[in-house]
C-alpha cells in the first residue's frame, strides 16, 4: 500500500508534552530499561487521564491524523467546530484535556482554544488501552521521532488505574502504516456474486472493466491488508442511485479521484454523490486487491474502484 507520512501535530507537542523520545520498527525488549517513575498512589484516574499520563511519559503520539491523512479535507478548525458537540459530550476526555491545557471548561472558547482541545481529543482517541483486569490496561505506544531523527520509539507495557506504568518493551520503530483501503466486509463483485474482500485470495475470479467500460472476468494478482489504528475513520460514500461503498479516504475511484475528495453533488459513474461522510471504523484492518486486465479496475456494489496496491 502507498506509504504516506502521517501528520505530526507539532502545535500539540508544546501543549501536552515537555520531552519526546527517539525511535524504530520491531518491538523487542531492550536490556535493562530505566525504571519508569511511578506516581504516588492516589485515587483512580479516568481513561483519558491515563492516556495523558502515557503521552507525558513518552512524548507526542505518531499516528494517522484523520483530518490530514491521506488528504486534508478542510481547515482543521472547521472539523473542530463540526465535532464540538461530540467532543464536549465525551465528558471525561473534555475535563481531562481542559485541565491539562489550563482552560476553563465552562468558559467561552476562542478558536485557538477550541482547536487545541480538538487536537488533543483526536490524539486521545488514537491511544488504545486494553483492559487486562485488576484495574490495569495494556498499551502499545508509538512516539514521534525527535528532530533530525528518522525513527520514533515504540513502548509497550501496562498502566494501572493510579497511573503506575510498567514497561515491557521499548524499541526504535518506523512510521505507522496508515490504511487507505477497503473496510472489512466490503463485497467485491465476482462471477459467483459478492464476496467479502478479506476472504479473497490470489487467483480468485472477479469482475473488471476493459478500456471501453465493458465488464469482463479477471483474476486477483495481488492481495494486501493494513492494520487500522485506533480512531481510524473511513468514508461512507452513497450515490443517488443507491450504490454505496465504505473505504479509507485515500482509496481511489477508477478515475483516480480519492473518496476523501468527493462532496455531495459530485458525479461518480453517472450518478450524483448524496453523501460522503467520515465514520468511525471498528475493524482491525483494511484490505485491497489488484486484478488482472487492462484497467486494473474492480467493482464494489457496481462502483468501479482502483487499487492502492498498484505502482
Amino acid at each position: 500500500m502507498k506509504n504516506r507520512r502521517p501528520i505530526f501535530l507539532a502545535g500539540l507537542v508544546a501543549l501536552l508534552v515537555a520531552t519526546a523520545c527517539t525511535g524504530g520498527t520491531n518491538m523487542a525488549p531492550t536490556p535493562g530499561p530505566s525504571p519508569t517513575p511511578k506516581p504516588t498512589p492516589g485515587p483512580a484516574l479516568t481513561l483519558p487521564q491515563l492516556k495523558l499520563a502515557i503521552i507525558d511519559a513518552y512524548g507526542p503520539l505518531w499516528y494517522c491524523d484523520p483530518d490530514f491523512y491521506p488528504i486534508q479535507r478542510q481547515d482543521e478548525i472547521e472539523s473542530a467546530r463540526e465535532r464540538w458537540a461530540e467532543l464536549t459530550a465525551d465528558a471525561d476526555a473534555f475535563k481531562a484535556i481542559t485541565a491539562k491545557l489550563g482552560i476553563d471548561p465552562a468558559g467561552d472558547f476562542t478558536d485557538a482554544q477550541r482547536l487545541a482541545v480538538y487536537q488533543a481529543w483526536k490524539v486521545l482517541n488514537a491511544v488504545a488501552l486494553d483492559p487486562i483486569g485488576n484495574d490495569t490496561w495494556r498499551f502499545d505506544y508509538l512516539a514521534q521521532p525527535r528532530a533530525g531523527v528518522a525513527e520514533g520509539m515504540r513502548t509497550g507495557g501496562t498502566i494501572t488505574a493510579t497511573g503506575a506504568i510498567t514497561v515491557e518493551q521499548h524499541a526504535a520503530a518506523g512510521e505507522p502504516m496508515c490504511p487507505i483501503c477497503l473496510a472489512r466486509g466490503t463485497l467485491i463483485e465476482t462471477p459467483d456474486g459478492g464476496v467479502p474482500v478479506e476472504t479473497l485470495r490470489i487467483g480468485d475470479a472477479v469482475w473488471t472493466l476493459d478500456l471501453d467500460g465493458r465488464q469482463l472476468a479477471a483474476t486477483i494478482i495481488a492481495f494486501g491488508s493494513t492494520p487500522a489504528p485506533a480512531g481510524h475513520q473511513v468514508v461512507h460514500l452513497v450515490l443517488a442511485d443507491g450504490r454505496a461503498v465504505t473505504a479509507s479516504s485515500g482509496h481511489p475511484l477508477a478515475d483516480g479521484r480519492l473518496l476523501g475528495d468527493l462532496r455531495a453533488g459530485d458525479l461518480v459513474d453517472g450518478s450524483r454523490v448524496v453523501a460522503a461522510d467520515l465514520v468511525a471504523y471498528d475493524g482491525a484492518s483494511t484490505f485491497d486487491i489488484v486484478v488482472s486486465g487492462p484497467t486494473g479496475t474492480y467493482l464494489v456494489n457496481g462502483i468501479p474502484l482502483g487499487s492502492t496496491l498498484r505502482p
